[in-house]
């Protein structure tokens, strides 16, 4: 056990106050634009940390004894009313720490490899752009924050987009929509304390449509991940969270929207905000059939991480739910999972209204499944049997499920198992017996 850990338990032993660091991002100011390659534009936002806890935190250059900061862009849209995450950076290694008061007044006692406690330390947009020091996500362990140095790509740089945020310019060319900067600190102390759960924070963004120069505005959300912002453009939203047993948290925001034509529209946005696990997999409960099934994540570049594979989740829709998954690390250890500090969507479209029910995530290590709780269609109206849509059912139905069965479509599964035999032959029957209600 290390020390700052002992010093916990012998607190809540003895019920003494023990000092900690605590490192949050404590704001988003000013962004670099980089120019554009191949479609692909390409942006550095710059950070503070603040140490709001009430010791010393580590800030040491040439070691795996410093924070590391990614930021990620986002957009929400205003047509479809869907905040999504358009692009993320490798990770600014920080270096030195000044011991400034942006969050409050700083307590002193730091040095240049110390953050002190209340103090605050900036990194512009210019040194978070800087592609020497930036490295691989898919070296840092989110939860512990424990990373591999020197890591690699360690003072190497390349093209004006080489490492940095890249986003799609057809992505921000919209005038109509509102973009967000998240800044994230990992950091080793604040997992040994426990604090790691706060270290996300975000804040508003405007991009020139001619020049498509961009900058911060507003105020810096703190110690809020940047999903929370689909809340402030839309109240329906229903964000929830849960962690991993004794490991990191995820996040999901499920929004459903009536189409007004008898059919609705459902939204999920499932964000990863420290888990080593993450996610391969994303489950939705439905009796209906669905439509219109759409899916969104980020891409990755550069070195190290643009070994994760660009595949698409696919849905697939059985008897008794909607899911979206990829491949788990045992798999391959670079599939399209949903690693920390991001966000993934999935939609569709089916003729239940919304009631309050469980989402299902399916882990990318090891072999877990969290629940979260979201907005997902209703049981009514069920009858999984009526294959034509008419509302009753005959020998139209039978025939149009063995033709499904036979083409191997995914509406014929009716156990759910992602296979085709007489288990779910016999469940179709048993569903056209009980009759529609």
């Amino acid at each position: 056990m290390n020390r700052i850990a002992l010093a916990a338990v012998l607190a809540a032993c003895t019920g003494t106050a023990v000092a900690t660091p605590d490192v949050i991002c404590g704001s988003l100011d000013g962004v670099n634009n980089y120019g554009i390659t191949n479609g692909i534009r390409a942006y550095s936002v710059g950070t503070t940390a603040c140490n709001i806890g009430t010791s010393n935190a580590d800030w040491i250059d040439n070691s795996p004894n410093h924070p590391v900061i990614g930021v990620t862009i986002w957009k929400y849209d205003n047509e479809t009313e869907r905040l999504t995450q358009l692009g993320l950076s490798h990770l600014k290694h920080s270096f030195a720490s000044l011991q400034g008061s942006v969050c409050q007044p700083c307590q002193g006692g730091g040095t240049f490899q110390a953050l002190g406690p209340g103090c605050s330390d900036p990194y512009g947009a210019g040194l978070n752009g800087t592609q020497g020091d930036l490295g691989p996500r898919s070296e840092v362990n989110p939860f512990t924050a424990q990373y591999v140095y020197p890591y690699t790509g360690i003072n190497q740089s390349g093209n004006n987009i080489f490492k940095r945020i890249k986003v799609q310019q057809s992505d921000i060319t919209d005038s109509t929509a509102t973009f967000y900067c998240e800044g994230v600190y990992t950091n080793k102390d604040d997992f040994a304390n426990g604090t790691n759960f706060n270290n996300a924070s975000y804040k508003r963004m405007t991009i020139n449509q001619n020049t498509f120069n961009a900058s911060t505005t507003g105020q810096t959300f703190r110690e809020i991940p940047a999903i929370y912002a689909w809340q402030t453009h839309n109240n329906d939203v229903v964000i929830n969270e849960a962690e991993w047993p004794g490991e990191g948290r995820m996040i999901v925001a499920s929004k459903a929207t009536d189409l007004g034509n008898g059919t609705w529209r459902y939204d999920y946005g499932l964000y990863n905000q420290n888990s080593d696990i993450a996610a391969s997999g994303f489950s939705v409960p439905v009796s209906t059939a669905t439509s219109n099934h759409g899916f969104n994540d980020v891409d990755y570049y550069d070195v190290v991480d643009g070994n994760i594979l660009p595949d698409d989740w696919t849905a697939t829709e059985g008897g008794s739910s909607i899911s979206w998954g990829t491949q788990t690390f045992d798999d391959t250890q670079w599939a399209n999972a949903v690693r920390w500090g991001t966000m993934y969507n999935f939609w569709f479209e089916t003729d239940s209204p919304p009631t309050m029910g469980d989402t299902t995530i399916s882990s990318f290590k090891g072999d877990q499944t969290l629940v979260i709780q979201g907005l997902v269609p209703t049981g009514a109206p069920a009858c999984p049997a009526d294959f034509t849509g008419e509302g009753d059912l005959n020998f139209l139905d039978v025939s149009a499920f063995l033709a499904a069965f036979s083409a191997g479509d995914s509406a014929a599964d009716f156990t759910g198992e992602g296979s085709f035999n007489f288990l779910d032959v016999s469940a179709y029957l048993a569903a056209f017996a009980k009759g529609c209600p």
